[in-house]
């Protein structure tokens, strides 16, 4: 039985609500709904930075797909084709881990739901000759038009669906089970880009997660292990020195502040954590923190300064021999789990 709790993307958002709550519901509205909005910032961080969503977002169905299209939403903000390619492909192995153990009536309605019509149609063929000279058969049980498997497949990288290597009869291409499933994880990458590229959005109510985005990127990019609670002892004397004033209630300058929060950004600390330091160090509200977090969270090139830069400025009490502050954090990170095992 096909359930969209583990497949979102086999129904569409309107269809969704439409059946299951009776009523018409945005994407933008759904930014009023803080739990939807922390199940989906958990899903694109993982997606992003894990390269597989979380079995389990939320506790029903509902939430599962609402976080899915929200995220989608969220996605079409940054106009990242990055993101969506890491976040589509993370839902596809998170699918997989389903498609794993699904009967194959499970599997033809998720094909359905994919726009793909897979036919029970078992062929046995010639394989491969043994040294012996005998003759081993393989058994092909499923087939798909040629025209459906190619709007597929041309977005498989892998060799095994190279059409020179499948087995096409009458117009068909024949799979067995195994390359049904591959099959069936590159045609939900596919919808899923299929549903970014026509999904319709507010940019600026979508803003936020937008943003959130911009910094799962980065982590991404600077292979910051995540998950875990920040490493303050990691920290590269830079930062500890910068950490120390604020945590004495020092009065810091802007510039150190700016490269403090770009570090913080930079290795994946938590927003609320990043809008605490504001709050503390610059004397502000909350909320007004929490705006300005936002703000920063979306700008693409903010990145600490690279440590030659920081001798210049007399801003490095002590070299630690690494060219980038990140750098040297994830060297003592990694260096530290090495020892711990």
């Amino acid at each position: 039985m096909l359930t969209y709790s583990k497949y979102p993307f086999a129904i569409s958002l309107d269809e969704y609500v439409k059946s299951n709550l009776g009523y018409k519901i945005s994407l933008e509205s759904l930014m009023e709904n803080e739990r939807i909005v922390r199940i989906t910032k958990k899903r694109l961080e993982e997606g992003i930075t894990k390269k597989i969503s979380p079995l389990k977002n939320g506790d029903s169905t509902e939430d599962e797909v609402l976080s899915f299209y929200l995220a989608l939403g969220g996605i079409k903000t940054t106009n990242s084709i990055i993101a969506l390619n890491l976040f589509a492909n993370a839902e596809a192995n998170r699918a997989s881990t389903f498609i794993a153990n699904e009967d194959e009536e499970t599997l033809i309605s998720l094909a359905k739901s994919l726009g793909v019509i897979i036919e029970k149609r078992p062929i046995k063929i010639p394989w491969i000759r043994t040294k012996q000279g005998n003759v081993r058969y393989r058994t092909l049980q499923y087939s798909v038009r040629l025209d459906s498997y190619l709007r597929i497949s041309v977005n498989g990288q892998e060799s095994k669906f190279r059409l020179v290597n499948s087995f096409l009869m009458n117009g068909n291409v024949y799979l067995d089970e195994s390359l049904l499933k591959d099959f069936l994880e590159i045609a939900i990458i596919t919808k899923i880009k299929s549903f970014a590229n026509n999904i319709e959005i507010n940019n600026e109510e979508l803003k936020e997660l937008g943003n959130n985005i911009t910094r799962y990127l980065k982590i991404a990019e600077n292979k910051i292990p995540t998950g875990e609670k920040t490493d303050y002892n990691s920290f590269p004397p830079c930062m500890k020195a910068i950490k120390k004033e604020i945590d004495n209630g020092s009065n810091i300058n802007h510039e150190k502040l700016l490269l403090y929060i770009s570090f913080l950004i930079s290795i994946g600390v938590d927003e609320d954590e990043i809008s605490n330091v504001l709050e503390s160090s610059l004397g502000i509200s909350n909320n007004l923190s929490k705006r300005i977090t936002n703000s920063f969270l979306g700008m693409e090139n903010l990145n600490p300064y690279r440590c030659d830069v920081m001798k210049k400025k007399n801003l490095c009490p002590m070299d630690c021999g690494a060219k980038h502050p990140i750098l040297a954090y994830k060297r003592n990170v990694e260096s530290k789990k090495r020892s711990n095992n």
